[in-house]
């Protein structure tokens, strides 16, 4: 029996949805299926963050996703293609290098920028809608900004000065929000004064920005913008755009060579051309289900589809995108497993669930409403991170997530993240070569110790210490500090005996002295004298014995610790006894084998040290370091020596071995060998980019 044949054509927010929904339900029935995605891309495009590369605060890497990352584990099929015709009575797409037939097929096409016929828009502004669009406008920036450093003539130069962005919804207040930032620091470099020769203009054709938002957090958004110096010109409907400006309904006049126009998105051209049932403003018409009403086997997503809701139709936002994809691919897994005989649940009908709406405005501010509650500033621009780092690593896992940190936090210029540059300065690796050598000789010294001590030949596992049973080394310092305190208060007890005893004789010898004073001086003196040389030897004899007592005691706790078998690892300790959880595995696990973990100690110990030393499995070698720290530490083992050993041991997770190191050579190899394994390609836990071996990749241009 052929396979059934599901094809997604478009790799926006939608296509992935449906592809990565319909993995899920098809994944155990490989031998009966396939599924395909074609996209004349070969990354998936976060096109909600392209204001963030037109603004030149991330690079273009930032937003683009290569399917590679996202499917390589997973039994979709994608394909590069650019698809010209569909031909849906003979159910086949016509590409520019192939043809694609299929069973079920579902089209997320996406949307264009709507220009709404206005005269010289498509000619002379910009459109942000694609990274190509980013990229364009960001090189126009930077060239516009160095020929006006240049220019001579103070209109020509005022011109090009000027900045406008024209549509007051998310894309065009975001991008505005990043100019903001930029374009001082362009213009600084570039020698301009952005503030006094510079104009940043925001041109809306209603009475408000935002107006998907509720009125709080649109008046903060408003106030913001202002603060930073920007024109907000509303009821500014633009009527014309020619190569020097545009003019606006009242008559306005602005000269400018930077116009980005945001002004709203209809489907594409693409789209509107399908021989399907029409919607409105170049989308299709579909049902509850997402399907066409033309064909049951064909469905459309996102932006090109037209549905309504409440009598309202489906907005154009990514949560519309994921959640009318669910709903097509839940239609295409029932039709397809009811054909198979296998068991199917029927689809529900479409209803959104829309938790809010987030805009930054810049890197450090943003504003939201989400789940009816409205934020601003820090917060908002918090939540917009989560909720970007959540929707990365449901695409691609933890790899994304940890991506779009390094990308949005950890390497950005400028100060322009929510935490400003706290983050962004690199120490160069050269400087912890040093430090990481020194941590790496210091714990093979203790290896080296303990095998001096007969760690290694001493099969019963006496030496290991792993809690505190009865009569060990916390009971030893207990009554090391209770026989101290006996014998010091023993001392200061006979000390203030004697003293008592000299203040006695003193005063009964003064009050013998009523006789003559020649006579009572000389009588009073040899006594007192005589007393005060017997309690001077009392004392000393008396802080002798004291001190004895002292060093008998600790003594004593030497001797216990040593016969208790306990590892002298560090002294004193931080905690005067284990925690639980170090007790509970000294008991369950250790205690099974003690000389296998004595064994384990002193090894790891003795590889922690080369390995540093060597600059060999840095990363590794670094986490078991932390691993042995802490272990010593809640096992009240380690003194405050080892938060040295724990903090360094965080700083090496840096890739320290990769500086006059040997991680420099072995890394790369070893991380191209795992990149092609299956298992980091279904964990998402490959670094970079997946790699294919010469079978997986034969195997994938097959399928192609």
């Amino acid at each position: 029996m052929d396979k059934k044949q599901i094809v997604v054509l478009g790799g926006g927010y939608a296509g992935v949805h449906a592809a990565k929904t319909l993995h899920k339900a098809f994944k155990k029935h490989q031998d009966k299926v396939e599924i395909t995605l074609i996209d004349k891309n070969r990354h998936h495009i976060l096109m909600t963050e392209l204001h963030e590369v037109a603004g030149n605060r991330v690079e273009e890497d930032s937003v683009k996703i290569s399917f590679d990352r996202i499917f390589s584990g997973k039994m979709v099929n994608v394909v590069q293609d650019t698809i010209i015709d569909i031909d849906f009575k003979n159910q086949t797409l016509k590409g520019d290098r192939a043809s694609y037939g299929y069973d079920q097929l579902i089209i997320g096409t996406g949307a264009t920028t709507a220009d709404f016929n206005i005269p010289g828009v498509k000619e002379h502004a910009f459109y942000l809608w694609s990274l190509e669009d980013a990229l364009r406008i960001r090189c126009h920036i930077e060239q516009v900004v160095k020929d006006a450093s240049r220019e001579a003539d103070s209109e020509k130069r005022r011109q090009m000065l000027t900045f406008v962005v024209a549509g007051g919804g998310f894309t065009g207040i975001e991008l505005v929000g990043e100019l903001t930032e930029w374009l001082p620091i362009l213009c600084k470099e570039n020698g301009i004064d952005f503030k006094k020769e510079g104009r940043l203009i925001s041109a809306e054709a209603l009475g408000s920005i935002l107006n998907m938002l509720p009125e709080k957090p649109r008046a903060k958004a408003v106030k913001y913008l202002e603060k930073q110096g920007v024109e907000i010109k509303l009821n500014s409907l633009i009527t014309q755009v020619d190569a020097e400006g545009f003019t606006t309904k009242s008559g306005e006049v602005i000269k400018t060579k930077t116009l980005v126009w945001t002004c709203g998105v209809r489907g594409t051209e693409f789209c509107e051309k399908l021989p399907l049932t029409d919607g409105k403003i170049g989308r299709k018409l579909v049902n509850e289900y997402m399907q066409s009403p033309d064909y049951q086997n064909v469905y459309l997503v996102g932006d090109g589809m037209w549905f309504l809701e409440n009598n309202r139709a489906v907005p154009q936002i990514v949560e519309a995108a994921e959640q009318t994809a669910k709903t097509a691919a839940d239609g295409v897994i029932y039709a397809v497993k009811s054909e198979l005989g296998l068991k199917a649940e029927h689809p529900k009908p479409f209803k959104s669930n829309f938790h809010g709406f987030m805009v930054s405005i810049g890197g450090k501010y943003a504003v939201s409403h989400t789940a009816g509650m409205s934020l601003s500033g820090f917060f908002a621009m918090a939540l917009k991170h989560m909720v970007n780092i959540y929707y990365q690593s449901g695409v691609c896992g933890v790899n994304g997530a940890w991506a779009y940190i390094k990308h949005e936090i950890l390497e950005i210029k400028h100060n322009r993240s929510l935490i400003g540059g706290l983050a962004a300065y690199k120490v160069p690796s050269y400087w912890t070569t040093f430090l990481r050598m020194y941590l790496g000789v210091m714990w093979f010294i203790e290896g080296i110790g303990k095998i001096k001590k007969g760690w290694l030949t001493d099969t019963t596992g006496s030496k290991v210490y792993w809690g505190a049973p009865a009569g060990s080394v916390s009971d030893a310092w207990a009554s090391a500090s209770q026989s101290v305190t006996e014998s010091v208060a023993s001392a200061s007890q006979a000390v203030a005996d004697t003293v008592a005893s000299v203040s006695q004789t003193a005063y009964q010898t003064v009050a013998s002295a009523s006789q003559p004073a020649v006579q009572a001086v000389a009588s009073a003196s040899q006594p007192a004298v005589e007393a005060a040389s017997s309690a001077t030897q009392w004392v000393v004899e008396t802080a002798a014995s004291a001190s004895q007592t002292v060093v008998d005691t600790v003594a004593a706790v030497s001797q216990s610790i040593a016969e208790s078998g306990a590892v002298e690892q560090f002294a004193p300790p931080l905690l005067s006894q284990p925690l639980a959880i170090f007790t509970w595995i000294n008991n369950t696990f250790v205690a099974q084998a003690p000389y296998l973990f004595q064994l384990m100690i002193v090894l790891a110990e003795v590889g922690i040290g080369l390995a540093l030393f060597a600059g060999l499995f840095t990363f590794p070698a670094a986490i078991v370091s932390l691993g042995l720290s802490v272990m010593f530490l809640i096992g009240a083992l380690a003194g405050k020596e080892i938060l040295w050993y724990m903090a360094v041991s965080i700083v090496m997770l840096g890739g320290a071995g990769k500086a006059f190191g040997l991680d420099y050579w072995v890394m790369p190899y070893l991380k191209k060998l795992w990149n092609k394994t299956p298992l980091a390609k279904k964990t998402y836990f490959y670094l970079d980019e997946p790699e294919f071996t010469k079978r997986q990749m034969e195997r994938k241009l097959g399928k192609k």
